[in-house]
């Protein structure tokens, strides 16, 4: 930058282009990233459904019943096990990163 260049740089249309081809090129990088853990989510949820859908041919009860169970071991020990490791984790770069300084 040198004294002779403007401070405030008008929008072209072809800054406004390559800002929409950046964003494009974000938008696909993130979604690549993304693609396993939305893929795990989907194949987790479709193990649940489709056991519940076997045991509702045995009888109301029955999948009530194996309803309220699957969604009591999502909430308290699938969620429990996500927050705990996540907190670990988080323990983990913080005790890392007071190393490296």
């Amino acid at each position: 930058m040198s004294l002779h260049t403007p401070l405030i740089v008008e929008e072209t249309k072809q800054n406004k282009e390559e800002e929409r081809r950046k964003l494009v090129e974000e938008v696909k990088t993130q979604l690549w990233l993304s693609g396993p853990l939305i893929s795990v989510t989907v194949l987790n949820f479709g193990i649940s459904l489709i056991s519940l859908m076997f045991v509702g041919h045995l009888s109301e009860l029955s999948l009530s019943g194996a309803s309220m169970a699957t969604s009591f071991a999502s909430v308290t020990g699938f969620s429990l096990l996500v927050s705990f490791s996540l907190l670990f984790l988080f323990i983990l770069l913080q005790k890392c990163e007071n190393k490296l300084t």
